[in-house]
Order: structure tokens, then C-alpha cells, then sequence
């Protein structure tokens, strides 16, 4: 061999090492990169930091989508983060032959079938779950938990009540949770609780309680208040009848699932109040709402004195204007169970809360019970499907007029996790609006009663259509007529023997805030 064919065999000999160093390189990188990405999304997953265990499972799974541990993992994370539960059932799938003879698996994917409404297989797995856990009691008590939630979901799927969802929007929902939704009694204000504020120094998505105004029942862009938020969590606890505060949980450092409350000023809210030591404990404390005269908050709390979990109390105000010692509603509305987020009807003849206990239909649903005028509680009632569905319901809120609530749920048309929503019952009579048209004639600047001008006047009320709405009297001697109005769109129509047509639009928001009563003037002018 020459120098030169020497030369050229030595030079590819080099190339072909280099090759395979870069490829043993790139490999050696991109296995550290999965390590690495897997040590990350194993760290916030056990962190119960589901959110962002999610997408970085997600972006694992797309690099090794027959990884066993991955799937379930990834599976969990949408069950645990209110996200699409029929993507949480494809991912367990996923690892069904290999972890189908492990209890907590089979626990998980009846879970995951239960949020899918397939109650026939939900059934089926918990029921091999439980048959699994012979040697684990508190696994066959849990099993046996959610397969009554399953019989109740079944029966009360059966008998829906009539009611309609409506979101509430982008203004108002993200494409992360917006949940505990609450209502100013005055109807002017909506709260609630969101986690789309992301820290990416730490991966983390805080929770912090966010407000929207309401304008002639539009509800205005969301805006974080200020007033009772900081870098830890809150949540929205509650309101006061007598629109006077509000009630905030803390799950900071400063107030670990503590109980504040912050007072308004027409539309702005004060400082943090603390609550003394009868309300917040070193246990947990999550719920609070309070009557319309100020005297009494219910509220719920975790203390070892209850019935079992969390329990609902309730606490006089005392002269000092300090809260007294609380009091357990009793076994009538606690069990061993949980209950919390108390909140009573407008009229304060009904108490709703939330509970885990066996009636509900999935984990956690609202119940009701009536208040006799001795503060008597009747049996808990659960609410009905499609309050409460198979997911977890935790808060309602109430319009003053009862035609409407205020829940979050997750639903199809949703903008991500869980979403906020108008409930309509549809079978209570729309809230109607009363319009007073006073009629004036203006000569210049001079305007005076329209009865002496023409007697004859006729009011009409259209909607889309020229459907005709209503036909209504003209009452010369004050120069009005009175009309009133549900939800719509109208056109008013003014004729008169001597008297120039006028059409004058009036909106009726579907939930109208202000007054019930309005009174509109309304100008005319007499024929040539």
C-alpha cells in the first residue's frame, strides 16, 4: 500500500471514529436529557404538583410512548388535575396488561371509567380492586366508597334536573382552574378562585383569588385582587349576606389554611382581617360565610373535635365584636365524612355544603337542607345530577333572585381544567325587569308632561321579528305607562292620533343587576 492510499484509510478510519464518538455523544445526551426530564416530572408529581407533572409527562410519553410508567403516571396526572378524563383513561390503558393485578392501578382506572360515565367497567375494576385488597382495609373501604358513589350516580343520572350551563367565557375562564365561584349578594360583583398565574423560577401555578365586575349582567374582564393576594395560595371561602366582606383561605406561610376576611368599599375591598383564635386553629380550616345581620358565620374546620374530616360549625358574634366560641352543627348535617364550603340561600331558610359522604354521586357534591326559625336542620338532601356530577362539586352560589347559581365544573366546551359557569333553572320564571316610560314634549328647553298633548297614545313592545310582546295602557293622567320585561331584546313602539312614531330599544340583561324598578324618560314631539 502507497503513502497516499495509506493516507486515505487512515482519514476514514478517523472520520468513522469521530462518527461514532458524536453518535455515542448524541445518545449519551439525549439519555441524560429523558433522565433528567424524568427525575423532574417524578419530582413535582410527588409533590402532588400535577399541573406541571403533566406537561412534562406529556413531553416524555412523546419520546417513549410505550413506557409502562410514564403512561400510568401521565393518566394520574390528568385524574388528578381536572383535565380531560377521557385522556386519562387512554394513558391507564395503556399499562392495563402489565399493572392489572395491582390494587391501586385497578382503584385508578375504575376512577378513570367512573369519570367517563362508563359505570358497567367502573364497577367492574373496583370491585377486582377490592376483591385485591384482602390484607388492605382501608383499600376495601375506599373501594366500596366510591362503588356507592357509582349505584348513586347511576340513579340520580336517571333523573336530571332541568337546568342549563352556560360559560361564563375568556374573560372570566383560563385554560387552567377557575374554581369556588361566589356572587356578591347585590349581584355586582362575581369572585373566585384561579391557578393560572405560573412562577417559572420554581414550576409552580399559584392559586389566588381574582374578581370580575358585572355591568347590566355582562361580566367584565377577571382581575386578581390585590387587596388579599401574595405569592402563596388563596382561595375564595365565602361571602356575607350583608355585602359587607368577603372570606379568603390562606394556604401560605404566614396562615396555613387560615380563614381572613377582607371588608368592601363599594367596589374595593380593605386589608387581610385575621380571624381570632374560635374561628382559625392549627387544624384546617377552609369555608366561611356569613348571615345577613352579622351575627352568625358558619364555616367549616377540621378540628378533632368534630364527627370525622372536616365539619361545619357555626360562631355568634359576641359585644366585642369578636367571634364566640363555635358550636358543631351535629350529626344531623357532619358524618364522618367531610363537609365544608357552607353557604346559606338568600332568604337564610336553606344551608348548602359539600360533602365526600356515600350519597354523593363522585367524590364531593353539594347537599341542602332546610333552617327552621330555630335553627333547625333537616336531613342533607343531595342537590342532583347535573349539579353534581361525577367530578368534584364544591361550591353554588346564588343569584338574588334564585333563577340562577354560579358553579365550577368541567364540561366539554370548557377552556381547560375546571371552568366557571351560570346554571339557569329553567323552570323558575325568568327575573323581569319593570320599566316606567315617562313621557315628556320639549319646546326648547322647556319639558312638560305629554298627557295634554295626546290622550290616544299606544305602547307596544316587540321582540325579534316584530313578534309582538306585549300591548300596554298609557296612563294620561301622569303621562306614563309601566311595562315590564323578562331577559331579551325589545323594540318599544310609540304611536298616537296626534303624535310622530317612536321606537325606542331596551335590553333586559339575563341577569339584571341595579334596580328592579327603572324609570325612563322618553321624549316626543306631536304631528304638524
Amino acid at each position: 500500500m502507497n503513502k497516499k492510499n495509506l493516507s486515505n484509510t487512515l482519514t476514514l478510519m478517523n472520520i468513522k471514529k469521530l462518527n461514532l464518538l458524536l453518535l455515542l455523544f448524541a445518545s449519551s445526551f439525549i439519555l441524560n436529557a429523558q433522565q433528567r426530564g424524568i427525575r423532574e416530572a417524578n419530582f413535582h408529581f410527588k409533590s402532588n404538583n400535577y399541573a406541571v407533572a403533566l406537561k412534562l409527562f406529556e413531553k416524555l410519553w412523546e419520546n417513549d410512548t410505550l413506557n409502562i410508567d410514564i403512561n400510568y403516571k401521565l393518566g394520574l396526572c390528568h385524574l388528578n388535575c381536572n383535565n380531560n378524563p377521557k385522556k386519562a383513561l387512554r394513558y391507564l390503558s395503556n399499562a392495563d396488561r402489565e399493572l392489572n393485578k395491582e390494587p391501586e392501578f385497578l382503584f385508578n382506572m375504575g376512577k378513570a371509567f367512573f369519570y367517563n360515565y362508563d359505570f358497567s367497567n367502573a364497577k367492574l375494576y373496583l370491585e377486582n380492586c377490592k376483591n385485591l385488597s384482602i390484607k388492605k382495609p382501608e383499600m376495601q373501604i375506599e373501594c366500596d366508597l366510591w362503588l356507592s358513589y357509582v349505584a348513586n350516580a347511576k340513579k340520580l343520572k336517571r333523573s336530571p334536573l332541568d337546568v342549563s350551563f352556560i360559560n361564563l367565557g375568556k374573560y372570566i375562564n383560563s385554560e387552567m382552574d377557575e374554581l369556588t365561584p361566589f356572587i356578591s349578594p347585590d349581584n355586582e360583583m362575581l369572585f373566585y378562585t384561579s391557578n393560572r398565574k405560573y412562577d417559572r423560577q420554581f414550576m409552580l401555578y399559584s392559586y389566588n383569588v381574582y374578581y370580575s365586575n358585572i355591568s347590566n349582567g355582562v361580566f367584565k374582564k377577571g382581575r386578581a385582587l390585590t387587596a388579599v393576594n401574595s405569592i402563596d395560595d388563596e382561595y375564595m371561602a365565602g361571602v356575607s349576606l350583608s355585602n359587607e366582606r368577603i372570606f379568603v383561605q390562606l394556604q401560605g406561610y404566614k396562615g396555613f389554611q387560615d380563614i381572613i376576611s377582607s371588608n368592601r368599599n363599594g367596589k374595593r375591598f380593605r386589608k387581610k382581617i385575621g380571624m381570632n383564635t374560635n374561628i382559625n386553629t392549627r387544624h384546617a380550616e377552609f369555608g366561611a360565610f356569613e348571615t345577613a345581620n352579622s351575627d352568625t358565620l358558619f364555616f367549616s374546620s377540621g378540628r378533632k373535635d368534630g364527627y370525622g374530616g372536616m365539619d361545619i360549625y357555626f360562631s355568634l358574634k359576641l359585644p366585642t365584636g369578636e367571634w364566640g366560641e363555635p358550636k358543631n352543627l351535629g350529626d344531623k348535617i357532619n358524618s364522618l365524612y367531610d363537609e365544608d364550603y357552607p353557604v346559606l340561600s338568600n332568604s337564610g331558610s336553606k344551608l348548602y355544603f359539600t360533602s365526600n359522604r356515600p350519597e354523593s354521586m363522585g367524590g364531593y357534591d353539594i347537599f341542602e337542607s332546610n333552617i327552621n326559625s330555630i335553627r333547625e336542620f333537616s336531613s342533607p338532601k343531595n342537590i342532583g345530577y347535573p349539579l353534581n356530577d361525577v367530578f368534584d362539586n364544591k361550591t353554588i352560589a346564588f343569584s338574588a333572585n334564585e333563577r340562577y347559581a354560579y358553579v365550577s365544573a368541567i364540561k366539554p366546551d370548557g377552556f381547560g381544567f375546571k371552568d366557571i359557569y351560570r346554571v339557569v333553572f329553567n323552570q323558575m320564571d325568568p327575573s323581569v325587569k319593570i320599566f316606567i316610560l315617562d313621557f315628556k314634549l320639549q319646546n326648547g328647553e322647556t319639558k312638560t308632561p305629554y298627557a295634554e298633548a295626546d290622550t290616544t297614545l299606544k305602547v307596544k313592545a316587540f321582540q325579534k321579528g316584530k313578534v309582538l310582546f306585549g300591548d300596554y295602557s298609557y296612563h294620561a293622567k301622569n303621562s306614563q305607562s309601566t311595562i315590564a320585561l323578562p331577559p331579551g331584546s325589545y323594540n318599544i313602539e310609540i304611536s298616537g292620533l296626534k303624535t310622530e312614531n317612536k321606537s325606542v330599544k331596551f335590553t333586559v340583561p339575563d341577569t339584571p343587576s341595579g334596580n328592579k324598578i327603572e324609570k325612563k324618560e322618553v321624549l316626543l314631539k306631536t304631528k304638524n
